[in-house]
């Protein structure tokens, strides 16, 4: 029923939308849009409220895994490839090892040929170790007959080898003195894949393991004890001997028992590996693990930044346009709703960077408002009546917003299909956003207009004038901006050939990352970290190798701490240090990323980054002359290649987070040069007089207002998560706040001057290419009148 109710609605909503564009008619066109708006809203709000949002793993807590099937063993010994079905195997084996219940939100999905990526919402933090082990551990079961041990100093025995026991820890889960050694065959006796089920059981002795063997495991096993009564049999896991009870009978009846002081957690994951084998072992490439409380304080830390964003920007569009500025947020709130909305209803899942996007659509939604509210106030002072300037005002802005969000589009879209894990998250807000944004400045604020204008409610326009009008000889100083912006890259550049390696987070160079957050009034000085760090051991006794402590501010909450590490060490610093400072820690977030992700992450970045200038070059190609789209993909490389530089110089290190805002920054950046070029093709096509340098300066300072005024609207979010967010939301705020300020400099300082100086080399007329392009179209939309004509 909530299918068909679903579908009846959004054929609704696309009907009413047809039937809004369609009209001509102001009365209809008002009515259309109004129920439109209404309609949304409501589904949208039904929506969120009946089906919710699905929380990421580092908002609701839980863990993830990518793994890797190395090739197995055949029954002759030699290599076993990795195919599809034990792919699919795998994961049916790990569903029952994780999963034996029913009753946890499990989802796992094959990655590529051998990779299997693992999501486990809700686990708690004392299971982490766990299930990291489950994953981990084959399971491979074999027994084998022991043998005389050599005597010392004689060689040994042909076709044994010496196999530990298992270590075993008491009550308290301290180590027991080793049991040393036995001499046992290599090769195996009897092999457990004949295992039909294990489980685990309770008697006088202790925990145990039953083993129940299949029809023809039964007959091997009696097989074995009849040749070897009275001989002890070892019952070895993963090369590790967990018991070796001696054989008092020949006949078991397909039964046999494991015991070795077991707990009961430890009994009974025993029982689930054995019944549940893997014939392929697992290596972990990454992992992310996190706490419930460090999740739910991030949902807390990303509500406060979206009011405080949302606060900021309501104050400053109500000082700059008044009246029109309370439209513009009235639309922002309707955007946010069907943001929301559109989530809930195609279950996207919303996560930390997710948040971040959310508050950055906040500040870009403006944009396209402040946008038509320039075009509004020039069509006023030319004489226009009110409904006239904003019918004008909305008709000549369309195309500027259509193409600088088509362009962050294609960023978003490639961000989406090529990256992975969080950031995607991020990338799908980012494109829910952008559509819903345009919904909210395009149809939202020019209903509302029609309806306060009509009822007598706006008879004019007050806004406050930031800048003054006039033309100024811009690209006079294009060479001393140049120059400047080779400097800064040089210096960029310069930052990461010197940092090197050290520039590269986990994402990129693999390794471990533990943030641990504080509570509130709560402190953990370094030397009492190093203390507890210096002497931890990774579970084969090797040191944890080098770490390295930061520090992360935190405005709404305690302190966020940062240890960097190795790989292994990842896991032991977390649980040590909660076991250390129980009192102090509000939640952790561990991360793990193997040397062979980090490679592939690396060289998936650029190709991303390649892919979108490329996109973009030739959807500017497109929609502009060569010159335009030359001179904008140089001034957009400009700004996404100083980012990561500088990031760096601040001390960030850079990781995927960083990608992705990388690619935000070539979406925004090029709004601002469209803006611009749209506006410089627009002088052209209505025959403004002048030399084209005289014309470009025009459109630059025509539009000077509106590009220095978008740029604070989109830095207020940041400038939020910059004092408010939690590391993760930071490590995005500062290159974008960077990219930001970088492509509203590069718009009016570096696109336009770059167009010009291509021109004068190549001895192209801008002009006549732009009038020649106008030509063409006119004649395209001549025929396509003239075929519907005829049919």
């Amino acid at each position: 029923m909530a299918a068909i109710s679903t579908f009846l609605v959004g054929a609704s909503i696309l009907l009413l939308l047809l039937f809004y564009v369609g009209t001509t008619m102001h009365d209809r066109k008002r009515r259309y849009g109004s129920v439109l708006i209404l309609l949304a809203t409501a589904f949208a709000l039904w929506t969120v409220n009946s089906m919710g949002i699905k929380l990421g793993i580092d908002l609701q807590g839980g863990s993830e895994f990518v793994v890797r099937l190395e090739p197995g063993k055949s029954d002759d010994g030699s290599p076993k490839p990795v195919t599809q079905s034990s792919v699919q195997q795998a994961i049916a084996i790990l569903e029952k090892r994780l999963n034996s219940e029913g009753n946890k939100d499990l989802t796992m999905q094959p990655q590529g040929d051998d990779r299997i990526l693992i999501q486990m919402p809700g686990v708690k933090a004392e299971e982490f170790a766990d299930v990291r082990q489950k994953i981990q551990q084959v399971a491979f079961l074999e027994f084998r007959i022991v043998k005389p041990q050599n005597a010392p100093g004689q060689p040994r025995t042909p076709g044994t080898e010496d196999l530990k026991y298992k270590v075993q820890k008491d009550e308290q889960g301290k180590e027991l003195p080793e049991r040393g050694t036995e001499t046992v065959g290599n090769r195996a006796d009897m092999e457990g894949k004949y295992v039909k089920e294990a489980f685990a059981t309770y008697d006088a002795e202790g925990w145990k393991v039953i083993l129940n063997f299949d029809s023809t495991g039964a007959k091997l096993f009696d097989e074995v004890a009849a040749v070897n009564r009275g001989r002890q049999l070892a019952i070895i896991v993963d090369k590790e001997i967990i018991s070796a009870p001696t054989l008092q009978t020949d006949r078991f009846g397909g039964t046999a028992v494991i015991s070795g002081r077991f707990k009961e957690q430890e009994a009974r994951t025993l029982a689930s590996l054995l019944e549940n084998p893997l014939e392929n072992p697992m290596t972990i490439l990454s992992e992310s693990a996190v706490s419930a409380s460090y999740g739910q304080s991030s949902i807390n830390q990303g509500k406060w930044v979206g009011i405080a964003g949302l606060g900021i920007t309501t104050l400053f569009m109500l000082f700059v346009y008044r009246m029109a500025g309370l439209i513009a947020i009235v639309g922002l709130v309707i955007n946010l709703a069907i943001l929301f909305g559109g989530m809930s209803l195609f279950g996207f899942t919303l996560t930390m960077p997710g948040i971040a996007g959310i508050v950055l659509t906040i500040g870009m939604a403006v944009d396209a408002n402040v946008l038509i509210y320039e075009r509004l106030r020039e069509e006023r002072e030319a004489g226009k009546t009110i409904s006239g300037a904003l019918e004008s005002a909305y008709e000549k802005a369309f195309s500027a917003i259509a193409d600088s969000n088509i362009t962050t589009l294609i960023s978003a879209i490639i961000l989406f299909v090529i990256a992975g894990g969080l950031v995607k998250g991020f990338a799908v807000t980012l494109m829910i956003g952008l559509l819903s944004s345009m919904v909210g400045a395009l149809i939202v604020t020019r209903v509302i207009f029609m309806w306060v204008i009509d009822k007598g409610l706006l008879k004019s326009i007050s806004t406050v004038k930031l800048f003054p009008d006039g033309v100024f000889d811009i690209l006079a100083k294009a060479k001393g901006f140049i120059i400047a912006s080779l400097v800064v890259t040089a210096i960029s550049f310069a930052t990461l050939a010197v940092k090197g390696k050290a520039s590269l987070g986990i994402d990129f160079r693999g390794g471990g990352l533990t943030h641990v957050e504080l509570k509130a009034g709560k402190a953990i000085t370094d030397s009492e970290l190093s203390t507890v760090l210096k002497d931890l051991k990774l579970p084969d006794g090797k040191d944890i190798g080098s770490y390295y402590i930061q520090r992360k501010g935190n405005a709404t909450g305690g302190d966020v701490i940062a240890i960097r590490s190795e790989f292994e060490a990842g896991p032991v610093i977390e649980q040590a240090v909660k076991a250390k400072f129980a009192d102090q820690v509000e939640g952790t977030q561990g991360s793990r990323v193997g040397a062979v992700i980090g490679d592939e992450a690396a060289k998936t970045s650029i190709i991303a980054l390649i892919v979108a200038l490329i996109a973009i070059f030739v959807y500017l190609m497109f929609r502009f002359e060569f010159a335009f789209a030359l001179g904008a993909i140089v001034a957009l490389a400009h700004d996404v290649l100083m980012v990561p530089g500088l990031c760096v110089l601040f001390g960030q290190e850079l990781s995927l987070i960083h990608v992705g805002a990388m690619l935000t920054i070539a979406g925004y950046s090029i709004n601002d040069t469209i803006v611009v070029f749209d506006r410089i093709r627009e002088n052209i096509q209505k025959g403004v007089g002048g030399s084209t340098r005289e014309l470009m300066n025009d459109a630059i300072c025509k539009t000077l207002s509106r590009t220095l005024l978008t740029g604070p609207t989109a830095l207020a979010p940041m400038v939020v998560l910059l004092f408010l967010g939690n590391p993760a939301m930071l490590e995005f705020a500062v290159p974008i706040t960077i990219g930001v300020l970088l492509g509203t400099y590069s718009s009016i300082f570096i696109a336009s001057p770059l167009v010009l100086w291509y021109a004068k080399k190549t001895g192209t007329s801008l002009k006549r290419q732009v009038l020649d392009a106008q030509i063409e179209a006119e004649k395209a939309q001549a025929a396509i009148a003239a075929a519907k004509a005829q049919a």
